[in-house]
């Protein structure tokens, strides 16, 4: 009797063990994770991931979702990459997941893209009210703010001003910030202008701290429509969670079509996820965004457009392979 309860109590804690750990977020080949992190930037670009968790969508799908909340976009490529983080909301960097995928083309794809076109690509350039910049030709020997740590904003920058007859390496000095810190700088002087990813500068200009120096510049200097946010996947966790993978990227498309459907009526769930008060949130411009099973020819075009910049200013030395980039 007493080797009966002490095998049953062994059973019993076998059993427990075993539940526990499928759940733990590790994956031992037979059974899926069903908790996954989701790296994002608070930004206008992670519109789907917001709405997604605050109406219970990927709870709806039996996925426990934690959001991981990054400062710089390389932090992001590099937390998926990694297999720190497992996903990313489509407000990773494009440019940046391009190069990565060019220089290790197994570690991550893309499953969704997000930008615009005039009007809402989510990009302005605007400058400090308190300096004398009133056009982009008066950035010469001025301070221009990008994101910190992103390649894809330094090139992009050196794309757009050089249309205008500016060299970022000559004319003007480039300073990295965060985008947390982006407005005060522009309001302590520390920056003359500010190559903006929204809701940055449209909380500038709201505050009376900047005006809009060059609306959309992506879009009229390098690609229509500009697709300049991603949403990314870890190969390695697709190949090893395929059923899990496939519930979270139907519910960013479930919430994409919504948002496609009617961007003002969703437009409230970037409250608390983004830096936006109220009366902006009422008044921002929403981004578009698009899984890649969507894309047309126009946007693989663009997208090409884009990445193509990166190899004219010799980050990659060829060119990137978007239909093998993207995760279908």
């Amino acid at each position: 009797m007493k080797s009966k309860i002490i095998i049953g109590v062994l059973c019993a804690i076998i059993i427990i063990f075993a539940v526990s750990y499928s759940f733990s977020g590790k994956n031992d080949g037979n059974v899926e994770v069903t908790k996954v992190k989701i790296a994002d930037l608070p930004v206008v670009h992670g519109l789907p991931l917001y709405l997604a968790i605050e109406k219970g969508y990927f709870k709806d799908v039996g996925i426990d979702v934690e959001r991981v909340k990054f400062e710089a976009p390389n932090q992001i490529i590099d937390a998926v990459m990694s297999g720190n983080v497992d996903f990313s909301s489509p407000s990773a960097a494009l440019g940046i997941a391009g190069v990565a995928y060019y220089k290790n083309p197994s570690a991550m794809k893309i499953y969704a893209v997000s930008g615009g076109t005039i009007g809402n690509s989510g990009v302005n350039i605007v400058a400090s009210v308190q300096s004398n910049v009133n056009s982009i030709g008066d950035l010469k020997g001025k301070k221009l703010g990008i994101i910190a740590g992103s390649i894809q904003w330094r090139t992009l920058a050196k794309e757009v001003l050089s249309k205008k007859g500016i060299d970022i390496e000559k004319d003007l000095t480039l300073v990295e910030i965060a985008p947390s810190l982006q407005v005060q700088a522009l309001s302590s002087g520390q920056i003359d202008a500010l190559f903006a990813i929204e809701p940055t500068g449209s909380v500038a200009i709201s505050k009376s701290v900047a005006k809009t120096l060059m609306s959309d510049p992506t879009v009229k200097t390098i690609s229509d429509p500009s697709w300049l946010g991603a949403g990314i996947v870890n190969t390695k966790f697709a190949r090893e969670n395929p059923n899990t993978t496939k519930k979270v990227l139907s519910v960013f498309a479930r919430a994409m079509n919504e948002i496609e459907e009617n961007p003002d009526k969703y437009r409230e769930y970037l409250k608390n996820n983004t830096s936006l008060t109220d009366d902006l949130i009422k008044r921002i411009a929403i981004v578009d965004f698009k899984m890649v099973d969507n894309l047309n020819d126009v946007d693989i075009d663009s997208i090409k457009k884009f990445f193509a910049v990166f190899k004219k200013y010799s980050v990659i030395n060829g060119d990137i392979n978007v239909d093998e980039m993207l995760y279908k």
